[in-house]
């Protein structure tokens, strides 16, 4: 009798368990895993972004080679700031510690460029980035215009 209790007070599944950490040999639970896993680290950084207000860009490589992305806001403007950021910080060797303290703290991205230290080249190059982004912001603002317009001759 006893051993009947002990059977039938046993659990039936495995439940959680704690895994080893090491490269998954089966190709289908390899998958299964990585997408499971992958799901799961850009909700945790979803969650770090919206708790602490930060930026974040996640890149993610299946194990067939495809790429998966989270960002935000974007993963482009993360990866843009954070080359701003790191071409300031190695081409300004003349500014101070807590000089460079404000320039991570920073929103915009104006604020993270040394002109001071950038050749006429580079110079060049900014401001012909600058004339594609005012092509883009008036592009923008036409097609906003646009659809503000199309709106209120629909409720005409």
């Amino acid at each position: 009798m006893e051993n009947k209790e002990e059977e039938t007070s046993k659990k039936k599944t495995l439940g959680r368990r704690k895994i080893p950490i090491e490269k998954i040999s089966n190709k289908k639970s390899l998958q299964v895993a990585f997408s499971k896993r992958r799901g799961g680290l850009f909700k945790k950084a979803s969650e770090l972004s919206t708790s602490c207000g930060v930026q974040v860009a996640v890149i993610v490589e299946s194990p067939a080679g495809k790429l998966y992305s989270f960002g935000s806001p974007s993963v482009d403007s993360v990866i843009d700031r954070f080359e701003r950021t790191r071409l300031c910080f190695n081409n300004c060797s003349e500014v101070h510690e807590e000089e460079k303290g404000v320039m991570e703290k920073s929103n915009w991205w104006w604020e993270d460029v040394c002109p001071e230290n950038l050749g006429l080249e580079e110079l060049e190059e900014r401001m012909s980035d600058m004339q594609v982004l005012k092509n883009n912001l008036l592009k923008r603002i036409q097609d906003h215009d646009d659809l503000v317009m199309a709106d209120s001759f629909l409720n005409l």
